[in-house]
């Protein structure tokens, strides 16, 4: 069946599980990733993030990942609120999706060289935040909308192929935490995920939880001036 646009876009749902019997291809990942860096622009052209790409056979790593997110959560809530928890770990099934996902996206920042056009206007005297790692934090806000661009392009590309994705931004930004993880070379952006679905997270929920769970509505968003 065809879709329109807004009918495939309107089929995106946060995953809570993924199915780890029924694996998309390799090569099928790595063609959504790469239309996904064609159409996802970024100021001038530099892209300075990774996706680095964890594969069914990065388990111990996503299982590493997923305790991060989750001790992250729990501190966070133990700082913020006065409710303490005696448990070592909260199981949040929300999180899941980070251990049963068959690909694992860490988007990172990449302090990156400039193409030949933007050397030239460096020779001009321009100065470009995105090559410097002295200047990682401060552009931080910058990178994360275009790695989110990303992520809503790859979610697109993904729906066509009825795979679906899930996003994560609950995680430690202290990067001593990553230690574990040579890779992690630069601050972590955000967390994606991709696979076929097994449950999503509204199909957890109970009818009234759902009826309680909704964004605003677009009269509260949308504002014309």
């Amino acid at each position: 069946m065809d879709l329109n646009l807004l009918q495939l876009l309107d089929r995106r749902r946060h995953v809570t599980v993924y199915d780890t019997e029924d694996i998309p291809e390799e090569e099928l990942i790595k063609d959504l990733l790469k239309k996904t860096w064609k159409v996802t622009p970024s100021k001038n052209n530099f892209m300075p993030y990774h996706c680095n790409v964890l594969g069914p056979d990065k388990k111990s790593e996503k299982h590493s990942i997923w305790m991060k997110s989750v001790n992250h959560c729990k501190e966070t809530n133990e700082k913020e609120t006065t409710i303490k928890s005696e448990k070592d770990i909260e199981y949040n099934p929300y999180f899941e999706h980070i251990n049963t996902a068959p690909y694992l996206l860490v988007f990172t920042q990449r302090p990156c060289p400039p193409n030949d056009y933007y050397k030239e206007a460096i020779q001009r005297g321009n100065y470009y935040e995105q090559m410097h790692t002295k200047d990682v934090d401060s552009i931080l806000p910058d990178v994360s909308i275009e790695v989110g661009m990303f992520m809503a392009n790859l979610s697109a590309f993904a729906l066509e192929k009825d795979l679906h994705t899930s996003v994560l931004i609950c995680f430690p930004r202290k990067f001593s935490r990553w230690s574990d993880m040579p890779w992690v070379r630069h601050p972590v952006i955000l967390l994606g995920s991709i696979g076929k679905v097994k449950e999503f997270r509204r199909e957890s929920m109970n009818d009234i939880e759902k009826r309680k769970d909704r964004k605003p509505g677009p009269e509260i968003v949308l504002k014309w001036i």
